[in-house]
């Protein structure tokens, strides 16, 4: 993301912009709005508590109230109106363009060539009222990322096609999108036969209609996987790591209750309220989370990339293409190995998770089955080609079983996680220093990829594409150079993937074919030509 304050050659012409949707105020003021009543409720709650009690409160206390309630509403039309006011965007065929003009001007751009991802998010607030927030995900570390935010929600997904053809070298008709219409302009139109009160036959039904709000479902493009909800509840209780969790926090409440009670410093006070409803909530708001993260999760394959939504409160909706991808990672925790599930999450390198509205904007797969993740990977990933047995690369190693060796890259990647870790060829952690590490870290290369796994409790293979390695870098410490090992942090747009506690030997051979990769590689491999998934032309 770009920010300029003069004038641009690829500045727009003043009638592209157009303002956000009309109630985008009300979406953005409501957070202050009520921050300010809970800070000034929290510090009259004694005024409050002679209201409820007594239905009456003191005559000096009238004009108080009022001027606050009068403050409360200025402060809502300043920050939610003036933003708006000033704020317009436009779409060009040279990328997307957020402009703020007030006493100064000031233009967030997010170029065409640097446009990595494109979500539409749908917060809470704004579902209530029909809007969607349009995030463009960019190349780059930090807050790499331009919002428009917030529209209706056909002019949404408008946009999102249009901003994605522009990822992809296309220019949109005319040169930009149209400018938002009036909200009478988008009232349907009433068809001509239409007889007053004859119901439509055709019309959905309120199930279907209800089902439509809650799951945002996207209807265009190849299905590759849905989740059930009983399935996102049921892996919940087969996560030992969340299980263990929620132990570990109702077991500190119930001491701290009871510590409190026996010293008799706890009382039903205010304070003590405000104090215990956290710790109480901690353990529920920790399975929700995970159920909002993968409620009505859907992926389809489309002509602009694999789209997967999510979301109960607060929806998303993500597209990724192979070109972006960085990183994928594939878990599976101990009591989901019986049942075949497993978790992918896709890194690229615009993908910002700290600010997004909804956890998990990195999943592409939650508690995904066998054929899911085939479909899934199939469409995305781009081939891993065979493992590469490096002589200097098999310490402690037997020989690899035909289940690790597998006929296609799903069933390799698969093997990988579910193989002991003795029967697979690789670097792995050899002092006994690291008496865990050495058991469950292994460390391998195939043709086109690198992998990595580790874990006990839950099992992770990590997969990286090697035309996106950017640099590899070894280092050894004082110890490390005592028992012979070193260690290797892979560098890719947007991240990097660390390597601990291999023999010396190993960390050399990876450094060398890495570095080539990063050297070469990247340097003569245009990007139309870089390796594409197995189910849009590619080949292992």
């Amino acid at each position: 993301m770009t920010e300029q304050s003069g004038t641009l050659e690829t500045e727009p012409h003043e009638s592209a912009y157009s303002r956000f949707h009309p109630l985008t105020p009300l979406v953005m003021g409501w957070k202050f709005v009520t921050a300010i009543v809970a800070i000034v409720g929290f510090q009259n709650y004694e005024v409050i508590e002679d209201l409820v009690k007594h239905g009456v409160v003191s005559t000096d206390n009238f004009l108080f109230i009022g001027l606050g309630a009068l403050g409360i509403i200025l402060v809502a039309i300043v920050t939610g109106a003036l933003p708006w006011w000033i704020t317009t965007y436009a779409v060009t065929e040279h990328g997307v363009f957020v402009r703020e003009r007030f006493l100064s001007t000031k233009r967030r751009i997010a170029p065409r060539e640097r446009i990595d991802s494109v979500s539409v998010e749908r917060p809470f607030m704004a579902r209530l009222v029909g809007l969607s927030k349009v995030r463009i995900e960019l190349a780059g570390a930090g807050e790499s990322h331009v919002d428009l935010q917030y529209l209706g929600r056909a002019k949404a997904e408008e946009i999102h096609s249009t901003i994605l053809e522009l990822a992809r070298g296309d220019v949109p008709p005319h040169g930009r999108v149209a400018a938002n219409p009036a909200p009478g302009e988008t009232a349907p139109e009433a068809s001509e036969n239409a007889v007053p009160g004859e119901v439509d036959e055709g019309a959905p039904s309120i199930v279907e209609r209800a089902e439509s709000i809650a799951y945002d479902s996207d209807s265009d493009g190849e299905l590759l996987a849905r989740i059930p909800t009983s399935r996102i509840l049921h892996s919940l209780v087969l996560d030992v790591g969340l299980m263990i969790g929620m132990v570990f926090t109702i077991i500190m409440t119930a001491i701290w209750l009871v510590t409190s009670f026996a010293s008799g410093e706890f009382t039903f006070s205010a304070a003590s309220l405000f104090a215990l409803v956290p710790a109480l909530l901690a353990g529920p708001r920790m399975i929700f989370s995970r159920v909002d993260s993968g409620w009505g999760f859907t992926s389809r394959a489309t002509e602009t990339g694999l789209r997967a939504r999510r979301g109960l409160l607060n929806s998303r909706s993500d597209n990724l293409t192979a070109s972006k991808l960085q990183e994928v990672e594939i878990s599976q925790p101990l009591l989901w190995r019986s049942r075949g599930w497993c978790d992918v999450t896709a890194k690229t390198a615009g993908m910002e998770e700290l600010e997004s509205v909804t956890e998990g904007s990195g999943r592409i797969l939650p508690v995904g089955t066998a054929s899911e993740l085939e479909a899934t990977l199939s469409h995305l990933m781009p081939p891993t080609g065979d493992l590469i047995v490096h002589p200097a690369m098999h310490d402690g190693a037997e020989a690899p079983s035909p289940a690790v060796l597998g006929t296609s890259d799903t069933a390799l990647l698969q093997g990988f996680l579910a193989a002991p870790q003795s029967q697979l060829p690789g670097a792995r952690p050899f002092h006994w220093s690291n008496p865990i590490s050495r058991r469950t870290h292994v460390y391998a290369l195939t043709r086109h990829a690198l992998l990595g796994r580790k874990g006990w409790l839950t099992r992770t293979v990590a997969v990286i594409p090697r035309d996106r390695i950017q640099g590899v870098e070894l280092s050894q410490g004082p110890i490390s150079r005592r028992i012979g090992c070193a260690d290797l942090s892979i560098a890719y747009a947007g991240g990097s993937f660390e390597i601990h506690d291999i023999p010396v030997a190993d960390a050399a051979a990876l450094c060398a074919t890495l570095g080539a990769d990063a050297g070469l590689s990247r340097r003569f491999s245009a990007r139309e030509s870089w390796l594409q998934p197995r189910l849009l032309g590619g080949t292992a």
